[in-house]
């Protein structure tokens, strides 16, 4: 189904999303995916190829009987509310569209896609998970640089920074455009907050401390958390620390032995030793906030609707971005899938999978894809498309806005390498603050391993 939300607000609301296929069958077809089967209901017309037209005005310059160029588009979103938005846009596309058409294949892009890219047979367009280096290294991707170039919709001046550089490599080349964004965020039960005098969210690390005092009893546990290193990082930079060394995105070392992840996972460290912070997965975690059991949980952009669906109208549900640290503000990262151009097609297919990039890079669609997903809004064109009154009743997607808008909101470092430093972030994370392993040992140690990653002398 498709949840509540914007409808595009076009003279033709969004029809039910096209039939999506699960697994790619197969088809002979020089350099393409062997058998890409139109979904049902998704095999409509679309605008001229090669050009970024807009919903609302497509373009119509070629004849109706010219043969519409066919995209492929490998992607993930299975199911429930996000894979029901993903069809409906794509079908949304083909309908105001004449020249273009966009089939869609539910699969595993991110570790599909190397095998077909090796076989000679990938996909048009394809979203996939942040780490790219293996496919850029070996010239599997195209570069988006020529089609941006003349892009207003797909430009420093419109999307936010952090989607900016989510999938630049040196030399400023982008061969990984930022599908959706998940950014760190709390969610809380509002009538616990109530009952316990909290008039406000946290606005810093140690006003969340003191919530968590305030909200603790024999029956409520103030906070949950997932030791994965989405939800460290951004604790981390607020007090002053970096993904890479003097760099959140670019760098060969990392720099986690010093005075800011000290601090940050001493606070850690105090609120599990108190009683007043647990570890746990996401949905045990929705399970506990959604019990009464639980007062507030860390989660992302992407997971408030999950918390909503979990908690079932009992309590109002909140949210807030996570707090400020010892620099005076917050910070956060950005995660999530991003559209890539495998080589191995013709120009028109190119300059057409970029049109429905650029399309869905558009107000309106960007405004139906945060509004019934959660998922942050890419442009500030399309935050601003959401209406304030959405916003109003729908906190997470307000915090989610705010997030992007920040100048410290940074995308993951693009390295193929930092995969593998995030695996032994959490680690050490989970060691330190259950004091299973003293601080400063477990910093030395992340360090050390983290460095050799990035020197790629090692590897998982």
């Amino acid at each position: 189904m498709i949840l509540p939300g914007n409808s595009l607000r076009s003279e033709n609301p969004i029809p039910p999303g096209p039939a999506r296929s699960s697994q790619v069958p197969h088809i002979r077809r020089p350099r393409l995916p062997r058998s890409l089967a139109l979904l049902a209901g998704g095999a409509l017309a679309l605008s001229a190829c090669g050009s970024a037209a807009s919903a609302s005005s497509p373009n119509t310059s070629a004849s109706a009987s010219s043969k519409p160029i066919t995209i492929s588009l490998w992607e993930s979103h299975n199911g429930g509310p996000v894979g029901a938005a993903m069809s409906a846009l794509v079908a949304k596309f083909n309908e105001s569209h004449k020249d273009v058409q966009v089939t869609l294949v539910v699969t595993k892009a991110s570790s599909k896609l190397p095998a077909a890219v090796a076989a000679g047979d990938p996909p048009v367009l394809a979203e996939i998970s942040h780490y790219d280096g293996v496919l850029v290294k070996g010239l599997a991707l195209q570069s988006w640089n020529p089609y941006i170039k003349g892009s207003t919709t797909f430009s420093q001046a419109n999307v936010f920074p952090s989607v900016w550089t989510n999938g630049e490599v040196s030399g400023g080349q982008h061969y990984r455009l930022l599908t959706d964004a998940k950014v760190s965020e709390v969610f809380y039960n509002e009538s616990m907050f109530a009952a316990a005098g909290i008039t406000s969210p946290p606005t810093t690390w140690a006003e969340l401390a003191a919530d968590a005092a305030k909200l603790k009893s024999a029956s409520v546990i103030p906070l949950g958390w997932k030791d994965s290193s989405a939800h460290i990082l951004p604790a981390i930079l607020s007090n002053g620390g970096t993904m890479l060394k003097g760099s959140n995105s670019v760098g060969t070392a990392v720099d986690f032995n010093n005075a800011a992840t000290q601090a940050t996972f001493q606070y850690f460290r105090n609120l599990y030793a108190s009683g007043n912070m647990v570890f746990d997965h996401g949905t045990t975690l929705r399970q506990d906030l959604a019990s009464g059991h639980m007062a507030m949980i860390d989660g992302t952009s992407a997971g408030y609707q999950k918390v909503i669906e979990a908690v079932a109208g009992k309590f109002k549900v909140g949210a807030f971005v996570e707090p400020a640290g010892s620099t005076g503000h917050a910070a956060n990262l950005v995660q999530g899938l991003g559209f890539v151009l495998p080589k191995g097609h013709t120009a028109a297919q190119d300059k057409a999978a970029f049109t429905f990039v650029d399309w869905w890079y558009q107000p309106a669609q960007q405004a139906y894809w945060s509004e019934n997903t959660g998922f942050a809004p890419l442009t500030k064109a399309g935050a601003a498309a959401i209406p304030q009154s959405f916003l109003a009743s729908h906190p997470g997607l307000a915090a989610s806005v705010a997030a992007m808008s920040s100048p410290y909101t940074y995308g993951r470092p693009v390295s193929d390498s930092y995969s593998q430093v995030q695996a032994v972030l959490d680690a050490a994370f989970q060691q330190a603050v259950t004091g299973a392993q003293p601080i400063p040992a477990a910093l030395s140690q992340l360090e050390s391993q983290g460095n050799s990653y990035m020197s790629g002398a090692s590897a998982l």
